[in-house]
């Protein structure tokens, strides 16, 4: 007779993914998965919105032109208010990471949409392409200049070994703390969501409709996080471009 393997709550299994095709190239598992289905989805539904957005500019912008223009300008502001007005060139490419996250992160919301940036290697993912847009952007401007940026200046000779090391373990381990913020928010809370969700459903299915007054409780709790993960999304998608716009200060201004 077989063991009884207990099902993990649905709060643990929205985190696992399914392949739709499964695929290998030179030996390397590049499957298209569920969460690779939610990047494009994401990226073709927020191209769509962009695009009509624009399509049809007038001094007098409507719904749709006024929120694709607000969302622009608060990008823009944050990266030349955070990293000088230098940076401008590199707002197409904070605009682009901040929509990704941002909406990205909200249609994981949804009941039929699966949340990528609940997944360690999406957000690590997009923090390396952070880190390698931001060294290009920092040798081209500063040249060599930006290697003397791990050791202080008036360091003691003696010192300078130490400091060296402290300060490159330091710079290497940006991309892991900025793609570990945004994950382990996003996926707590998920988790605190299903976790009401669930709560709600065995409440039904023990007491029936005796237990319907009794789920009005977690439901009305479950209504409050949603509006909460709401605000978390939109603040860890700031905070991911945040960042970004003072990697990429430090990158333009040799200090």
């Amino acid at each position: 007779m077989a063991a009884y393997e207990p099902e993990a709550p649905y709060a643990i299994r929205q985190f696992e993914f399914d392949v739709l095709v499964p695929l290998q190239l030179f030996g390397v598992d590049v499957s298209f998965t569920t969460s690779a289905q939610a990047m494009v989805t994401t990226t073709i539904l927020v191209s769509v919105y962009l695009i009509y957005g624009i399509r049809d500019r007038s001094l007098i912008p409507g719904r749709l032109q006024a929120s694709v223009e607000m969302v622009y300008s608060f990008v823009a502001d944050t990266v030349t208010k955070t990293a000088g007005k230098e940076a401008a060139s590199s707002i197409p490419f904070v605009f682009t990471l901040f929509v990704f996250i941002l909406f990205g992160s909200l249609f994981g919301i949804t009941p039929v949409k699966f949340t990528f940036t609940s997944h360690l290697i999406v957000t690590l993912a997009l923090a390396l392409l952070v880190f390698a847009y931001v060294n290009v952007l920092a040798i081209r401007t500063q040249g060599s200049a930006f290697f003397r940026t791990f050791l202080p200046e008036g360091t003691p000779l003696y010192l300078a070994p130490l400091l060296i090391v402290i300060e490159m373990i330091s710079y290497l381990f940006r991309p892991i703390t900025l793609g570990v913020r945004i994950f382990a928010n996003i996926l707590a809370g998920h988790i605190m969501l299903k976790l009401f969700a669930d709560f709600s459903v065995m409440i039904t299915e023990a007491m029936g409709i005796g237990g319907i007054l009794l789920v009005l409780f977690p439901l009305a709790v479950m209504t409050g996080l949603y509006l909460f993960e709401i605000g978390i999304i939109i603040v860890q998608a700031y905070i991911f471009v945040l960042i970004t716009c003072l990697y990429i200060r430090d990158a333009l201004h040799a200090h």
